[in-house]
């Protein structure tokens, strides 16, 4: 999932630069319908990427890495959708919460990573299970990017895709992703409306 820099359109493809999230910071139930967190790698990038490129060309143009959650959400009953329906739905896209940045350098290839809700251990992982390694989603994003005639942006955040199963969230629910080498990132639904605690 890819999210441009604040400056840059949000129509086409983009996704809505105001589905970001401050780590840790509290979120009003109201904007979900029946959110689910999985746990993510979340990349900055310090240089363009246009077309087909490698994966060290993809590294190359890295400015930043950071554990990140994202927040999936979905007018469909159950998550059942045909392939039109989610993209119609932004592709269930409902926001981000990026952790502290590492040098773009840092292997990301088969870190551990530990995921918690309301302080439990919901899910236990490797980036590993992105594709093999997650660069490879960076690889796969500047490719199809080029064929609608654009091209990823300095300053774009590219999310790599879940790393475990989504996990079901509800009023109240409390997140937090541990991940090896990379450090942590969380936040809190708030269990009333307008983020009062009800």
């Amino acid at each position: 999932m890819r999210f441009p820099r604040a400056s840059s359109s949000t129509t086409g493809p983009r996704s809505h630069s105001s589905a970001l999230a401050r780590s840790s910071r509290r979120s009003a139930p109201e904007r979900f319908i029946h959110p689910r967190v999985e746990p993510e790698v979340c990349f900055l990038l310090g240089a363009p990427l246009d077309g087909t490129v490698t994966p060290l060309q993809a590294m190359r143009a890295l400015a930043g890495v950071a554990p990140a959650v994202e927040v999936i959400d979905s007018r469909y009953r159950d998550f059942k959708f045909s392939l039109p329906d989610v993209v119609a739905d932004n592709c269930s896209a409902a926001a981000i919460v990026v952790g502290p940045w590492s040098d773009p350098a840092t292997d990301v290839g088969n870190l551990g990573l530990l995921l918690e809700v309301d302080g439990r251990v919901a899910q236990i992982g490797s980036t590993a299970a992105i594709l093999g390694h997650p660069v490879r989603s960076l690889v796969a994003a500047a490719r199809l990017v080029a064929t609608a005639g654009e091209r990823l942006e300095a300053g774009d955040l590219l999310m790599a895709g879940g790393a475990t199963e989504a996990v079901a969230l509800g009023p109240g629910s409390r997140v937090r992703l541990e991940m090896e080498r990379l450090g942590s990132v969380g936040f809190r639904l708030a269990a009333g409306p307008d983020g009062e605690e009800g």
